[in-house]
């Protein structure tokens, strides 16, 4: 079977691509243009400190995008690193891939991903090919094909390793559009190889070989002109182990594509969303369902065992001066009544940015998360004389509630000086009830307070700032306190060319008045361009801890090179195309062109430069558009009659002008992604704490905990300990990376949609997936479906990013 499909699609995609060939080759002559644009980056990361990680780990990445005549895009892109994760990561860090497109048709060759649908193949990464076919016209297609898992051996001396058989899928997804009515299907299969291991397996690792199918329906479609709804059912089969023999009838519709047997289990999942447009905002309705244990081989994690109810809103008021957005949600799990315990959680958080004026800005949010559960132990089954009777003696509650408000007040702004002032103040307030009452150390208040100033001399281009920052916590045990200063310099040099900054801070602890430790830390920051391509950078942080029992100093030094190169055009001139300018010298008259809201003046030079400088102010764009826009612009600049010329400039702003609009969207979805996940991430963040402590209190509480390597005896027992102390190693690297996240998305919550590309690391995550998201835009997908690829995305980025730049921070235990 593998081998027939390995041919059914290298026929389909030979017979796609003998198709799009049919092209006008004058067209190609005319044009006689192949642009290369790209970069390429490597890093070098040096380390000297306490933390188990490696002294030295590097990163390479790299990408070319060859544009043939303006019709052909042949993008290549990889990424090598030598960084060692402490636990599983999401994603292939190792990977080569190449994205040729023509027109309306792309492939994606070598280790990539593709997202169907978040219930089928979401993400998850495979090496083989896949194409995306996009035609103007109501029908489209996405086909993949691939090795999902590598194959891994069974190690009789390194029994840690589990041994994995190798695993292979395939998909599609089509969609269909009607008049009023948007259809789709998705379908997804994959399945292990048996063969492909040549050790046996012990039975009591519990790997067998398993095969899945899934499948889902989409729709979308418009009432009443304005309301929007979309819905999605999923179902997906999964076969336990192959190996067994007996069959069974299908359950269910995607159990159909498989080979069914006693161990098939089948699982389903539903998603509605209603959207209707209100002035200047949106109302929203949501709801989702998922069964317990819901899951496909095309994915890395599946929420599963929920039920979903969601409320939003958004509107802006008083000029776009106040923006407003509202949610409301209830959530529960335990939906086939089969766990011990229920819990149901409510949601509610509001968000208002007000911009008083152009020197005066507020921003203030507040979010009350409630849950509640009812556990009863097994012996309540056991004793209870009724089937009515529930012996309800374990309810708890919980409630956590957040407000913060931001002022940034802009003291004075010129050419010569620039001042502001900005002001936080957040409060963290945790509650946990048994039957009414507040448990032991079960409330908790946290007030986190910041006050900055930032003085700059714009033509001196130095920037300093100044902050003091305070964290107070209350709890049963008492108080504590965190609180310290920072400084920091900027400085640009050499005609901006090297950017230099400086920043130190200290921070000292308390706990009911009683001193605890110590942390003072030194950045360093520099960057050098040269001939706009070369970028080289070196950033170095120290940190020095000092408690009552331990000092640490941890060095980490980041080396950077970057080069980028854009518009490399290789051109073929013939004899005859040579033109004699002393023949051919016009005078320019000075031309006036209205476009929508765009005017432009001048001489068909001026009016070109002011082109250009427009050009300049999108960001982000991909290569693609940017090219397109490139080839208008040279085409209205070869133009030499008045007439003919207006004609080429007005086609290139109707490109620019969708450009923009492309991008204000593209900004807007992509701010509503960063406030989502942080408030998502704020929901999470309790219970990767415990999961933290929990494993930290196992550790200690162990009897090896302590003792020396030397003096033990029962080695079982010390292994188990050692297997707990890994563990513990892990939920306190995911601690430490899911707060360094947190604090990011906390800073990008904050920032208006149309400043979001000032932020450095938002702009690298744009230049790495605008391209994606362009193409859904353009293709009207739906913004649901936008944002979610968008999530999906995002998340590895940072978490990458939290790899790297989280490893020396410190752990603020908060619950």
């Amino acid at each position: 079977m593998s081998l027939k499909r390995i041919l059914f699609f290298i026929i389909l995609l030979t017979s796609i691509l003998g198709y799009s060939q049919n092209f006008n080759v004058e067209e190609v002559a005319k044009s006689k243009l192949v642009n290369v644009t790209g970069g390429a980056s490597a890093n070098a990361v040096l380390y000297s400190g306490n933390a188990s990680r490696d002294p030295f780990t590097y990163f390479l990445n790299g990408n070319i995008n060859i544009n043939i005549a303006n019709l052909y895009n042949l993008p290549f892109s990889f990424s090598y690193t030598s960084q060692k994760f402490g636990y599983n990561k999401p994603v292939l860090m190792n990977r080569l891939s190449i994205h040729p497109s023509y027109k309306w048709i792309t492939a994606h060759i070598g280790d990539v991903s593709m997202n169907f649908s978040p219930y089928t193949l979401s993400g998850h990464q495979f090496t083989g090919f896949g194409i995306d076919l996009t035609p103007q016209g109501k029908f489209k297609v996405s086909a993949m094909y691939g090795r999902l898992v590598r194959s891994s051996e069974y190690d009789v001396i390194n029994t840690e390793l589990v041994p994995t058989y190798k695993r292979y899928g395939y998909g599609f997804k089509t969609q269909y559009q009607l008049e009023k009515v948007n259809l789709g299907l998705t379908f997804f299969r994959a399945k292990d190889q048996m063969s492909s291991l040549s050790i046996p397996i012990p039975f009591e690792l519990g790997v067998t070989p398993q095969e899945n199918a899934a499948i889902s329906f989409e729709t979308s479609f418009k009432l009443f002109k304005k309301l929007q709804i979309v819905t999605e059912f999923a179902n997906s089969s999964i076969t336990e182990d192959s190996r067994v023999t007996s069959s069974t009838k299908a359950r269910s519709v995607s159990a159909l594509f498989l080979n069914s047997n006693a161990t098939t289990t089948s699982y389903k999942a539903f998603k509605g969303q209603l959207v209707y447009p209100a002035g200047k905002g949106t109302l929203g309705l949501g709801y989702e369902r998922i069964d317990p244990n819901y899951r496909t081989f095309g994915g890395y994690y599946f929420n599963n065992d929920l039920e979903n109810i969601t409320i939003n809103a958004s509107q802006t008021l008083y000029k776009d001066k106040l923006s407003l957005n509202l949610n409301l949600g209830l959530q529960k799990d335990n939906l086939d009544k089969q766990k011990q315990s229920q819990m149901k959680r409510l949601v509610s958080s509001i968000t208002a940015d007000f911009r008083a004026n152009e020197k005066l800005n507020f921003n203030f949010n507040y979010s009350n998360f409630q849950s509640y559960t009812n556990s009863r132990n097994q012996f309540d089954y056991i004793n209870q004389t009724s089937e009515y009777q529930y012996l309800d003696t374990l309810n708890f509650r919980q409630v956590n509630q957040n407000a913060a408000i931001t002022i940034n007040y802009l003291l004075k702004s010129d050419k010569k000086i620039k001042q502001a002032i900005n002001a936080n103040f957040s409060l963290q307030d945790a509650l946990n009830q048994q039957e009414g009452k507040t448990i032991a150390g079960g409330a908790t208040t946290f007030y986190n307070s910041g006050l900055s100033y930032i003085l700059g001399y714009p033509e001196r281009s130095l920037n300093l700032t100044a902050s003091l920052n305070s964290t107070v916590g209350k709890m049963d045990t008492g108080k504590n306190l965190i609180i310290g200063p920072t400084i920091g310099v900027t400085k640009l040099f050499f005609e901006r060319k090297v950017n230099t900054s400086f920043s130190t801070s200290y921070n000292t602890s308390y706990n009911n008045g009683d001193k605890q430790n110590d942390i003072f830390n030194v950045r360093l920051n520099g960057t050098y361009i040269y001939m706009e391509k070369h970028n080289f950078g070196l950033n170095a942080i120290t940190l020095f801890s000092n408690s009552k029992t331990t000092k640490n100093n941890d060095i980490t030094a980041t080396f950077s090179y970057s080069y980028s190169f854009d518009k490399i055009k290789l051109r073929t001139i013939k004899k005859e195309d040579k033109i004699d300018n002393k023949d051919n010298l016009v005078h320019d008259n000075v031309l006036k062109i209205k476009f929508k809201n765009i005017t432009l003046d001048g001489t068909k030079a001026e009016i070109v430069k002011q082109l250009e400088e427009l050009q300049l102010q999108l960001n982000p764009v991909p290569v693609s558009e940017t090219t397109n826009l490139d080839h208008l612009l040279t085409v209205a600049r070869m133009t030499l009659d008045d007439a003919e010329f207006k004609e080429k400039v007005l086609d290139y702003l109707d490109q620019y002008t969708f450009d923009k609009e492309t991008i204000n969207k593209y900004n807007s979805l992509l701010s509503d992604v960063c406030k989502k996940l942080y408030q998502e991430m704020i929901q999470k963040d309790e219970n990767i704490e415990r999961s933290y402590t929990d494993a930290i209190g196992k550790v200690n509480n162990h009897k090896m905990h302590g003792v020396n390597s030397n003096e033990i005896t029962d080695k079982i027992s010390y292994n188990a300990y050692l297997k707990l102390v890994e563990r513990s190693n892990k939920n306190q690297q995911q601690l430490v990376n899911h707060r360094w996240m947190l604090r990011e998305f906390s800073n990008l919550a904050k920032i208006p949609a149309t400043q979001l590309q000032t932020n450095e690391k938002i702009a690298d995550f744009s230049k790495q997936e605008v391209d994606t998201i362009f193409d859904m835009i353009a293709n009207k997908k739906p913004d649901i479906e936008i944002i979610e690829g968008l999530e999906e995305k995002i998340i590895p980025f940072y978490h990458q990013l939290a790899v790297k730049k989280a490893a020396n921070d410190e752990i603020e235990l908060k619950y």
